[in-house]
């Protein structure tokens, strides 16, 4: 069946509002996700001490790791669970691809 030209103006219309929707979509997301400077973008950057002026950076953390756990005695009364790897005997020659 053939599409009249009423039809098809009216399919027009609708995919015209498709596309005015999609591109105020795109829009919007753009301008809250991107170009948007709300709280949750940083607005100065915190240089480091003795940093150069061209590089931008943040204080970096202390981490300390607390090796005291490792003496519990439960975990001194574990046993090693691999078996120690023997090496197999030598088979062949030393240099498999000279000529006989």
């Amino acid at each position: 069946m053939a599409l009249t030209l009423v039809q098809r103006k009216k399919m027009q219309q609708v995919l015209i509002l498709v596309l005015i929707a999609v591109m105020l979509l795109t829009a919007s997301v753009l301008w809250f996700g991107y170009f948007n400077k709300g709280p949750g973008s940083p607005v100065s950057v915190v240089k480091p001490e003795g940093a150069a002026e061209g590089i931008e950076g943040s204080v970096p953390q202390q981490v300390e790791i607390n090796f005291d756990v490792l003496l519990l005695p439960i975990l001194q009364d574990l046993k090693d669970p691999a078996l120690p790897v023997l090496e197999p005997a030598l088979k062949g020659r030393n240099n498999p691809f000279l000529p006989f």
